[in-house]
């Protein structure tokens, strides 16, 4: 139970509830509005009630349903429907591009050549270091863009480079 004092700070309409609710009857009735409710309200009430219930929903939007335009993946076309004729050039993988440039590697950095792993005539693989090269006390891969064969080697271990001096080159 609910002690005196509390009851006369909570206010007359607060004690109410809180006895009815410490008595077990639940919460008290709502207060019921006696004065007129207006038209507009009584319109916009009911307009909102209506477009929001389950049986009728979006009535005033739709009021037929639409069926979807589509069919599953793995039904079969219809008889008025053209196959898709998917190309050659789609279904098979396009070579990668070869361009003459790539046949030649420049040097990217100025540094000093510390090793060549591959010689003359060797094939060699696309982004597989064939030499490195030390700049700045850092040391960096160099490797071809493309597959191929070496066909020529220019530089060799100990040797100073500059920026765009040719490394080797591709066939």
């Amino acid at each position: 139970m609910v002690d005196d004092d509390h009851q006369l700070a909570m206010g007359a309409g607060a004690a109410a509830a809180a006895a009815a609710a410490a008595a077990g009857d639940g919460l008290p009735e709502p207060e019921i509005r006696t004065e007129p409710e207006s038209r507009w309200v009584r319109q916009a009430r009911e307009a909102i009630q209506s477009s929001h219930t389950l049986t009728t929903p979006l009535a005033e939007w739709a009021p037929e349903p639409v069926e979807p335009h589509f069919r599953p993946l793995d039904a079969p076309p219809a008889e008025n429907e053209p196959p898709i004729v998917i190309p050659e050039s789609v279904l098979h993988a396009r070579p990668p591009l070869r361009l003459p440039e790539d046949a030649v590697c420049r040097s990217p950095i100025a540094g000093l050549v510390i090793a060549v792993f591959a010689a003359a005539g060797e094939p060699v693989a696309r982004r597989r270091p064939v030499m490195v090269i030390e700049a700045m006390k850092m040391q960096n891969n160099v490797c071809p863009e493309i597959d191929g064969v070496l066909k020529a080697v220019h530089v060799a271990p100990g040797d100073v480079v500059k920026p765009g001096q040719v490394l080797f080159e591709l066939v």
